[in-house]
């Protein structure tokens, strides 16, 4: 008897649960920017169980018995996707000093989802991100996708492995030098110290990959044992292209290395920060690379070199449309960088079309992480992640009205 009250009572505690999970929405009168195509005027968005339904205009059917919400005067679009973060890290935790090469970490081990930072972003629209690992080591691990709400990394999680970080340039030799001069001979010095140790560090744990992945099938031929290195497995992977490179490289002759190490052995890359990629986009289209460009209002002050003596311009973005080379705008590591929304915003003035400044923050990031059949867009099938925003979405003053992750309204 006492157990048959507690299966009637998880039944009816069920049919009260089933239907806020499973209820039928309707968002209808919102100028809809899915993504994909023209802007949908006085358009209908039905989403269930956190998923896209149907995406139409007015004259499209409604379900029976569903939520209706009025977004008339509003405009809806994607979720908005910064492919180059550094939230829910702290300082002490972006970087592993025990070592210049470090592929085999991974971010999502030192991810604090209660960072603050995410509900600020997530506020102005930002409902995915992509978190790497910082740039003090050449070879710095393995960065993540994540969602911008949730309460454990295991639900904010969409990729644990979007990338490998490499840094090229002078920013993993940053303070291995003495301060008052003198010789890295011990312990307290961390090499290398130059830029050609950076990419010698680099092009020598890709040839310690190659000899270890020899040796394995030598080992697996013969039957024998081979003791696994994890950070070797991270680079084989590489190597077979099952994993890709997110290079970081400002200036122009760190581009250049970066395209000729890909090609020196073979693996596949996309550009980080790219800040000198206007000088070098006929041979970034040539090679085939994606670029996630660094904030385009806030990568320094414009009227002097910055990182790396790279020599940011305003054209940049237009100089990479007309190429035809796929970016993303991200916020990433710029200083001074403005909200996402407001990157994009800034990039229309500076002469991208809405159409793809609205892309460049949606979904071609989606697309070069590898999420586009969840995040990015608003098409039936994909995570219901959009945002309502009240006025032109990319004026200055505009704001967002609500913010929907996996199709409930998210905290203001």
């Amino acid at each position: 008897m006492k157990s048959g009250a507690l299966t009637l009572l998880a039944v009816f505690a069920s049919s009260l649960l089933a239907p806020a999970q499973d209820q039928v929405t309707v968002l209808k009168g919102a100028t809809i920017l899915s993504g994909k195509g023209p802007a949908i005027e006085n358009g209908v968005l039905v989403i269930s169980s956190g998923k896209i339904q149907s995406v139409g205009d007015s004259q499209t059917s409604l379900p029976q018995g569903a939520k209706i919400i009025d977004c008339s005067g509003l405009t809806m679009t994607p979720g908005l996707v910064d492919a180059g973060t550094m939230l829910g890290l702290d300082a002490m935790n972006a970087n592993e000093q025990g070592g210049e090469i470090t592929p085999q970490m991974k971010v999502i081990d030192a991810l604090d989802p209660a960072d603050p930072r995410f509900d600020q972003i997530r506020r102005h629209g930002v409902t995915t991100v992509q978190v790497n690992p910082g740039n003090r080591n050449v070879i710095g691990g393995l960065g993540a996708v994540i969602k911008t709400s949730g309460n454990t990394v295991g639900e904010m999680l969409l990729l644990d492995e979007s990338g490998m970080r490499l840094t090229m340039g002078a920013e993993p030799s940053v303070g291995n030098r003495a301060i008052r001069g003198g010789i890295p001979d011990n312990m307290y010095y961390r090499r290398p110290t130059t830029r050609m140790g950076v990419i010698w560090a680099a092009r020598k744990a890709f040839y310690d990959a190659i000899d270890y992945r020899e040796q394995k099938t030598i080992a697996d031929g013969d039957d024998q044992s081979l003791g696994v290195d994890p950070g070797m497995e991270v680079l084989v992977r590489v190597l077979d292209r099952k994993v890709t490179v997110h290079t970081t490289a400002h200036a122009e002759q760190d581009i250049r290395t970066a395209l000729r190490l890909a090609a020196e052995f073979g693996y596949e890359t996309l550009l980080e920060e790219a800040t000198d990629a206007w000088l070098v986009a006929k041979e970034i289209k040539a090679a085939g690379v994606k670029v996630l460009i660094s904030a385009p209002s806030g990568n320094g002050d414009l009227r002097y070199s910055t990182t790396d003596g790279a020599d940011p311009r305003l054209s940049t973005l237009m100089v990479l449309a007309e190429a035809e080379v796929p970016f993303a705008i991200h916020t990433g590591s710029a200083m001074g960088s403005m909200h996402l929304i407001h990157e994009a915003m800034f990039a229309i003035r500076n002469g991208l079309t809405r159409e793809q400044a609205l892309a460049a923050v949606t979904t071609v990031p989606a697309e070069i992480l590898g999420v586009a059949d969840r995040v990015g867009s608003l098409a039936p099938g994909l995570d219901a992640d959009f945002i309502l925003w009240r006025g032109d979405p990319f004026a200055p003053t505009t704001t967002a009205e609500a913010v929907y992750i996996n199709g409930q309204e998210t905290e203001k």
